[in-house]
Parts: C-alpha cells; structure tokens; sequence
C-alpha cells in the first residue's frame, strides 16, 4: 500500500468565480509539501454541470474524487445543492462541502439530502486557507476509510463465498462417504449374517452327527445349549456372550465321536477303563474345534465343561476362576439335564435329585451364582426343557428305562 503522502487524493473545485477556483488551487498544491499533510490533486470546474460530467469521467477512469467543494450559487448555472445531488447519484461516497456567502441556508430543503447527509457539510464565505486543508484532510482520510472497509467487506464476501462453495463441496463428498460407508456397512452386516447362518448350521449338522451315533441321548445337547443360555440370560451377560454359550453348548459332546459307539450305547454300568475314556472326549472336543475360526472360544469352553472349581473335573484339573464363566455355566446346565434324562445305563435320577446336587455342590464343583440362576429358572420361573411336560406321570414315564 503506497503512503499517504505518495497517492494524491483528488479533490474538485467548483466556483463560478476565477479567483476563488485559483485560491482553491493554492491552498491545496501548497500543503503538497507538508509531511503530515496529504498530497491532493485538484480539479477546477466553473459551474456545477462541468463537474457532474467531471466527476463521470471520474469513475470512466477510476479516479474517483475525494471531496468536492461546490459554490452554492453559480449562475447562470445550476446551484451547488442541485449539482451535490447529481454528484452523488453518480458517486455516493464522494463528500461534499457546500461553501455558501449567505449566513443562512433556510432556502435549501435538508431532507432532500437525507441520503447522503452524512457526507454533506456547509462552508462560509469567506474562508480561512487553514480550514480548506482541514476539511480537504479529514474528509480525504475518512473517504480513504470508507474505501478501504468496503475493499475488506467485499473481500470477506469474497472468502464467504469461497468457503461456503468448499462447505458445499465437503458436504457433498462427506455425503458421498457417508452413503458408500452405509453400503459397505450394510454389505458387511450381510456378510456377516450370511456367516452366522452358515456357522449355526454347521453347528446343527455337527450335534446331530453325534447324536446318531449316541441315539438315547438324542436331543441332550439341544436342551443343555437351551438350559445354559436361559442360564445366561438370567445372569443378563452380553449377548455374544450368550451365543457363544449356546453354540458351545449346541456341540459340546463332539469328541464322543471319536468313542466306539457300543461304549455310548452300552446297558449296564461302564467300567473304569470305559469311563476313562468318555472323559477323553472333552479333550477330543477340543482337539476337534481348536482348528476352526471361530469369533467366541468355543474350544476352549468345550474342553473345560467337566471341570469343577475345587480342582477334581477333567480334564486339566482347572480350579476358580481358572475356568471359564462360559464352561461353569453349560457345567451346571449339563449336570442338570444328565441327571434328569434317561441314559442306557440308568434311569433318570429325576428333577428333583439334580437341583439338590448343584444346590448341595454350591460353591464347591459348581460357581454359586451360575447355580443360583438355575435354581431361579426352575423353582421361581417355571423352567421346562422341551417337550417335558408337568404331570409327574409324564415324568414318571420318561424315568422308566424301556419307555
């Protein structure tokens, strides 16, 4: 930006009087010398149509005039308040000094000037040189203002405009995003439910490949995963947390494939050596599972389900919290459905027998609260497996072992 005293303000002159016009020259070039004084050119017009077309040419050119002082009576011209007027529909930020010989103004009509009365004022004959530079000076600098806040507020237009196009074009892309994301989110829910459709019917074809080899136990996994997941539910674990119990619980008898099937089916009591080697089946299980990817550690709570927390379940021993909250649970499911079902080498030991043992173990084999939760489904909320139904001759029928 060039200093004040560099860039020349323009200012017009209009007298219909030559001697006042030359005054007006004097003043004005003379000051150009001055260091706090602005540099100002003037222009010199003898009647107040001259400098309507002057002050055009002006904005033809854009060099437009600072301030204007204009002789209020040039005849035989038009007066100085109709050509201010004029003036200003040409260029509204011009300032004017009407200088006038007359004490009072009262002819004129101050509200046809409401529109630029702010940039309007009134001079009297005959004036001292000193206030010509001052008016010449304070008008210069506020004009000079003016121009410059309009230059920041067309700028700041400018920047408005530029950052609400690139907001625009944000949005636009965020919008974009945002729908490419829900599509690929929806895809990937897709994906994943076509996943968990093909897992769950992996695991159904899997418990009924042990349950045809073990055909009186058929259904025991079923009502164990049932048991363990009201277990659950009333115990208001997370639901993935709930469906890997059910699904571990869906299979949890997968290593008693790898026993000879007269072991599974065999009438009378099993020997020691047979025992052994059903309790080989957890660890069969895990054997089993352990190569598949599934999102729940459902070999783990596989092989874990016959463990006890004082340390004498199978088979690793596992004591407390060594075992899984998933693997106490489908524990006491499983405990509850065996000993209330029928087995080839023995009737069922019947409802009743089987809560006392958790209830009687509390603590002891079993987690208190995963018994506690059973009990509850049971003995407060009418627990039932399904298909077993309430008459205790029913029960009495199903007790029997060639029913």
């Amino acid at each position: 930006m060039k200093d004040i005293n560099q860039t020349p303000y323009r200012i017009l002159a209009v007298d219909d009087d030559a001697t006042v016009r030359d005054l007006y020259s004097g003043i004005l070039k003379a000051n150009n010398t001055g260091s706090a004084i602005p540099n100002f050119e003037v222009t010199c017009c003898s009647q107040g149509d001259e400098a309507v077309e002057a002050v055009r040419r002006s904005f033809q050119e854009d060099s437009p005039y600072a301030v204007a002082f204009l002789d209020l009576n040039m005849p035989p011209g038009p007066d100085g308040e109709w050509t201010a007027e004029e003036i200003h529909n040409l260029d509204p930020r011009i300032n004017t000094v009407l200088v006038t010989g007359y004490r009072s103004t009262s002819g004129s009509n101050p509200g046809q000037f409401s529109k630029f009365s702010n940039q309007l004022l009134y001079l009297q004959k005959p004036f001292h040189p000193r206030e010509i530079i001052q008016f010449a000076t304070a008008l210069s600098i506020k004009w000079k203002a003016e121009k410059q806040l309009l230059t920041m507020h067309a700028d700041l237009e400018d920047l408005v405009q530029q950052r609400t196009a690139e907001l625009v074009k944000s949005n636009r892309l965020l919008k974009n995003e945002v729908e490419n994301r829900k599509q690929m989110q929806q895809e990937l829910q897709q994906s994943f439910e076509n996943l968990e459709r093909a897992m769950h019917s992996t695991i159904q074809a899997i418990s009924m490949t042990v349950e045809k080899r073990d055909p009186y136990t058929s259904g025991h996994q079923l009502r164990v995963a049932i048991l363990a997941k009201a277990i659950a539910q009333e115990l208001k674990l997370p639901e993935s947390q709930i469906e890997s119990i059910y699904m571990a619980a869906s299979i949890h008898d997968i290593g008693k494939i790898s026993l000879p099937a007269e072991i599974l089916v065999k009438p009378i009591p099993l020997t020691d050596i047979e025992i052994s080697l059903i309790q080989a089946h957890a660890q069969a299980g895990y054997d089993i599972l352990s190569g598949i990817d599934f999102p729940w550690p459902i070999a783990d709570i596989v092989v874990q389900h016959h463990e006890r927390l004082n340390g004498s379940g199978y088979p690793r021993g596992l004591e407390g919290e060594e075992i899984l909250l998933e693997a106490r649970i489908l524990c006491v499911a499983d405990v509850v459905e065996t000993m209330a079902s029928h087995r080839p080498y023995r009737p069922s030991i019947g409802m009743d027998k089987a809560l006392e043992e958790i209830d009687t173990n509390r603590g002891v084999l079993y987690d208190p609260h995963v018994v506690d939760a059973c009990l509850t489904l049971f003995q407060e909320k009418n627990f039932q497996f399904p298909g077993q139904g309430v008459s205790k001759t029913a029960l009495a029928m199903q007790s029997t072992p060639n029913s």
